[in-house]
């Protein structure tokens, strides 16, 4: 009995400091965002920044704007490619409504559970799909570190003095990470075959390895050159979208910057708002939005309008449609819970 209590009162304690650390997680990282999003307002002049903004050019801002769906609308192709690559048939609405409701989640929360969001919708309860659903969303991801590496690398060899130094240390670095990623696609499967063969039996590793044998299974389609070269045009085609709304945002700001610049903001923003800090990571996104101007001698106040900008256009669409979508007659399914515990079999 005795024995009983105390373990009931360890189990408390247990729970007690986890939520606590959950808290204090939470704390930490709303403060470093806040930080970055002081540092980014620190000694602006408000005069300067005021003007900068009452003089944009509407005709390029609506531009920019406009670039934003075409991005988005890439996006949900590439992913319906992948979905259809790996044998999933899901309704367009229902992907849709996947694809911007986990985009939201990722925007409005602290933490990247965005992409299990959108597979618990994309799933069909019906079908053994999710290691499949789980393995197009590796690959998004997968293939937009690729245009990030080849990003940083285009731009390295044409940035300002004053950065070109410091970046020139990374280009080996993004050297050996590409060879790396393209081995473990080309070889990492046959090697994963080799060294499981011995068949786990039962067991959490035994369940593991299944699911690692169904999503190495699912991605025998990249060594199709025809349908490799389709994902990696559409990826490439994504990033000079995005690469062309920072464009059109410096024209709408009457900056004058060439296309370095503005891979620079893409790359370093995407970087920064990788692990999530606060909502929509407003902090961050501003703050390497900003900095990525400083090398191309942009004054505070210009950077910080062109940040904001930025923002505010590259995140309200994407909640805009999951709320619409949301709305719309059939795309409303919620996934259940158990069933999907059961169909992953851990």
């Amino acid at each position: 009995m005795g024995q009983n209590s105390l373990k009931k009162s360890n189990n408390i304690n247990s729970v007690r400091r986890t939520q606590i650390s959950k808290r204090v997680s939470t704390i930490l990282k709303i403060g470093i965002g806040l930080a970055f999003l002081i540092f980014a307002f620190w000694r602006v002049d408000w005069a300067v920044f005021t003007r900068a903004i009452k003089n944009i050019h509407w005709t390029w801002f609506i531009f920019a704007i406009l670039s934003i769906p075409v991005s988005l609308f890439f996006k949900v192709w590439r992913w319906r490619v992948l979905l259809k690559y790996h044998q999933i048939d899901i309704p367009l609405m229902k992907a849709i409504s996947a694809y911007f409701v986990g985009a939201a989640v990722n925007i409005l929360f602290f933490i990247r559970g965005g992409e299990i969001v959108r597979i618990g919708l994309a799933h069909q309860s019906e079908k053994n799909d999710l290691a499949n659903i789980t393995a197009t969303i590796g690959l998004e991801k997968y293939f937009d570190l690729i245009m990030l590496i080849f990003s940083m690398l285009m731009i390295s060899a044409f940035l300002p003095s004053i950065a070109i130094d410091r970046w020139a240390r990374l280009s080996p670095l993004l050297v050996i990470l590409s060879a790396f990623l393209l081995l473990a696609v080309l070889i990492g499967p046959t090697i994963w075959k080799k060294f499981s063969k011995s068949d786990f039996n039962g067991g959490l590793i035994g369940k593991i390895s299944k699911q690692i044998d169904i999503l190495i299974n699912a991605v025998r389609w990249l060594r199709n050159p025809r349908k490799l070269i389709a994902i990696v045009a559409i990826s490439l085609f994504i990033w000079l979208v995005m690469l062309s709304t920072n464009m059109l945002l410096f024209h709408a700001l009457g900056l004058i910057l060439n296309w370095q610049a503005a891979g620079l903001v893409l790359v370093l923003v995407y970087i920064g708002v990788l692990p999530a800090l606060m909502p929509g990571n407003i902090g961050p996104f501003i703050y390497f939005a900003q900095l990525a101007l400083v090398p191309f001698s942009v004054n505070n106040e210009q950077a910080l309008a062109f940040a904001i900008l930025l923002f505010a256009i590259v995140t309200m669409p994407p909640l805009i449609i999951a709320g619409i979508s949301l709305m719309l007659p059939g795309t409303r399914e919620k996934p259940e819970p158990s069933r999907l515990s059961e169909k992953i079999n851990l």
